[in-house]
């Protein structure tokens, strides 16, 4: 077994954050991305890395002008490669920020093992560790019942040196469209604002399915599928506008923010209600 190594040092840029006023979950998958890129350099494998899969748990909030740093380890293998864990901690106090995997496309005996399993706060929790999700076609009719949440250009800069589409750009559309999706079920800006109140992300997988180049047009649709005490549960599903194909797919476990307080508030009846007509079963 080898120990963990340290693979991103960096701060949370204005830039970084959202509308929440704390990092927006792309970039704790750009920096997954660049951890897994950081590791193999430090095991002699200096190439661009593909994550084929990245499964992140949110512990607590990283704001503008905090510091972090990224600690990786291999903790076991899968069809493609090495799956490699990592633990984002703000390093002004120690606290643990988010732990992510990425199953990437690193050689499974780059660092010899034995791998140790993940640890219990790097577990899937609210979202299931593997996908379950139709391999839907844009043109399906179930694909035409979801709702509408992004559309638009993949542009050179949104890809890595292979001129392949980076995750956390991926990933960064299902970001994107938040807002899409929750004006659509009833809770726009305006009325959130006035409540003082946020959405926020507490667990998401994300599953790259294709690859995505410079060029193409994306189009982002989403479901509402469970609520769960306070918790909302999504599926997300990402369509190449021109073949239909489906490239990328995430389930995502969000709650409701009080923005004055930081801490997470149930949904009262009016808004459960709210939220009912618009739940449905994707898988």
């Amino acid at each position: 077994m080898t120990d963990p190594i340290q693979t991103v040092q960096s701060i949370v840029n204005t830039w970084n954050c959202d509308e929440v006023g704390h990092m927006n979950v792309q970039f704790y998958v750009a920096a997954a991305s660049d951890a897994n890129r950081a590791f193999g350099v430090a095991h002699g494998l200096n190439k661009s890395v593909i994550s084929s899969r990245d499964h992140i748990r949110f512990h607590r909030e990283l704001r503008a002008g905090d510091i972090f740093a990224v600690t990786s380890r291999a903790s076991g293998t899968h069809e493609g490669g090495l799956t490699l864990s990592h633990e984002l901690r703000n390093s002004a106090t120690g606290v643990l920020a988010a732990t992510l995997t990425s199953q990437t496309d690193l050689p499974d005996g780059l660092d010899g093992g034995p791998y140790e399993p993940l640890s219990d706060v790097a577990l899937p929790r609210g979202v299931p560790g593997t996908s379950s999700l139709p391999g839907l076609q844009l043109d399906d009719q179930a694909a035409a019942n979801l709702i509408p949440i992004y559309q638009g250009l993949v542009h050179p800069e949104h890809c890595d040196e292979t001129g392949l589409m980076r995750q956390q750009h991926i990933m960064g559309r299902f970001s994107d469209g938040a807002a899409h999706l929750w004006q659509q079920v009833g809770f726009d800006r305006d009325t959130m604002i006035k409540a003082r109140r946020g959405t926020v992300v507490l667990e998401m997988r994300l599953d790259r399915l294709a690859d995505v180049r410079a060029g193409t047009v994306l189009v982002g649709k989403s479901a509402m599928v469970e609520v769960m005490g306070r918790v909302l549960c999504f599926a997300h599903f990402l369509f190449d506008a021109s073949t239909g194909a489906l490239v990328a797919t995430g389930e995502a476990a969000a709650v409701m923010l009080d923005l004055d307080a930081r801490k997470t508030v149930a949904f009262s009846d009016e808004e459960s209600a709210k939220l009912a007509p618009y739940l449905m079963k994707v898988a």
